[in-house]
């Protein structure tokens, strides 16, 4: 799902990375602050002790790509709040839709054999846009719970074809795909202190090019490795006990490592072989985000399901989706018939209101030629970036549709890694950055851009030239 900002591993509290999404604090105000006031939320994310009014900004308004905070600083939101925000603040159509629809059918529970004209005509159009054939869409409030949900339907699935056993789950090191149990289980990441991962859940390595290839090993190679090592997961686990791997078409919080062009055809052919359905998670890659409507598109997959979710409304409501394969769909039809019900429900899934936003995020998506245009503003985007490749600080950047990265592994002329302080690096210009009112996210080793759709030529050069301060500006202070 990709709600993740850390830096990775070696994250420690010189650096601290300023989690908390802005307070530009030094470690040792962030040790003072334990007098502060404490707030009554507990913000995501960042260390308890953080949560306190001192350290905290808080934002009360935004306008196009700018949030502005009770300060009345200016931010240029150059991550879209979490690759979320795709049609930016204050987006009057899309407020009016809400409001009309508040107004018809505020709310309305979506169960024994009722539901919302608006929720079947966004399940219609959502079926027409993803690559999967034949899909029942199915709603929910996040990609957490399309995530987990999906797994669900998956053991439902298993048990209704007579393969009670089918229940693992792959996914991959490093990734996001939510805060449930089970998403958090299958998340790559964070899970020791949580107690996780649950049984049935196992992870292979991330497609790091940059960061885990071996010296001189192309992309071909690389990719070969990756899929052996998924070929001995699944040799080491029972026959036939894993149901589905789940994989971000590009993984957002794991530091934007766009895969090699060789790692899905790799990858898909041993799950073929094993009969392991693959799982596209577009909860951030859809919507356009990387230059086609969804990412699946992008890196030509054809997975058997798909999870979606964040700008699908813009964010102005919660709403997310799972795209049912069509054989999985009919298991549950099978085992519905079986029991005499598919004993599943949500209260808020398949909201009225959430329908008509996504709706017409959607219409204005398509109308105003969205998909297209951020494939042209991720272009400029990666040119400006382009100018800092050889920055002192800068070891890879790479980019995909409206999003971009900078990483600060760096490589010597024998492609080995030559430097153990990313994590700190990443750290001095996420916080400089933010000094000068640019929002973007750590992830991974490396700074991630990914506006909202809308941005326009101007607002890329803008972000551009505040990256280039931040990284001149924690160059400057690498020896204080």
């Amino acid at each position: 799902m990709g709600g993740q900002p850390e830096v990775g591993s070696g994250a420690n509290a010189k650096v601290k990375l300023a989690l908390d999404l802005g307070s530009g604090q030094t470690a040792a105000m962030a040790t003072a602050s334990n007098d502060d006031e404490r707030l009554p939320l507990l913000v995501g994310f960042q260390r308890v002790s953080d949560n306190t009014r001192r350290l905290t900004r808080l934002m009360e308004s935004g306008k196009g790509i700018y949030v502005y905070d009770t300060e009345g600083r200016e931010y240029l939101e150059a991550t879209a709040s979490f690759y979320v925000a795709s049609l930016g603040y204050q987006n009057d159509e899309l407020i009016d839709a809400i409001s009309a629809q508040y107004r018809d059918l505020p709310f309305f529970v979506s169960g024994m054999q009722r539901t919302g004209t608006g929720s079947v005509e966004l399940a219609e159009k959502l079926r027409s846009l993803v690559s999967v054939p034949n899909a029942h869409m199915m709603f929910a409030s996040s990609g957490s719970e399309a995530n987990d949900f999906l797994i669900k339907l998956l053991r439902f699935g298993a048990v209704a074809r007579g393969e009670p056993n089918r229940t693992g789950i792959i996914g991959r090191h490093e990734s996001y795909h939510g805060g449930t149990i089970a998403s958090a289980s299958l998340t790559g990441s964070h899970q020791e202190e949580f107690g996780l991962p649950i049984e049935g859940f196992h992870h292979v390595s991330q497609p790091d090019y940059h960061g885990h290839r071996l010296p001189q090993e192309s992309a071909a190679e690389f990719s070969a490795r990756c899929a052996t090592e998924l070929e001995g997961l699944l040799d080491s686990l029972p026959d036939e006990s894993v149901a589905a791997m789940f994989a971000e078409p590009v993984s957002f919080s794991a530091g934007l490592k766009v895969p090699p062009g060789e790692y899905f055809p790799a990858i898909c052919s041993v799950l073929e072989r094993y009969g392991v359905e693959l799982v596209a998670d577009e909860v951030i890659t859809g919507m356009g985000r990387t230059g086609s409507m969804f990412g699946s598109e992008t890196f030509s997959l054809s997975p058997h399901h798909v999870t979606m979710g964040k700008g699908v409304t813009s964010g102005y409501f919660p709403l997310s989706a799972i795209a049912v394969g069509e054989d999985l769909y009919m298991a549950l039809d099978k085992g519905s018939e079986t029991v005499g019900t598919l004993a599943h429900a949500s209260t808020f899934a398949a909201h009225p209101v959430g329908a008509a936003a996504a709706l017409k995020t959607l219409e204005i998506i398509e109308r105003d030629n969205l998909v297209d245009h951020a494939a042209a503003m991720g272009k400029r985007l990666a040119e400006g970036l382009g100018a800092f490749e050889g920055h002192p600080l800068v070891g890879d950047i790479r980019s995909v549709g409206l999003a971009s990265a900078i990483d600060f592994l760096r490589r010597d002329d024998d492609d080995v890694p030559s430097n153990d302080d990313a994590d700190a690096v990443l750290g001095r210009v996420y916080e400089a950055s933010l000094n000068e009112g640019l929002v973007v996210r750590p992830a991974g080793r490396s700074l991630v851009i990914a506006p909202p759709l809308i941005v326009n030529a101007g607002e890329i050069d803008e972000i551009v030239r505040r990256v280039g301060v931040a990284l001149d500006k924690a160059e400057a202070g690498r020896d204080q």
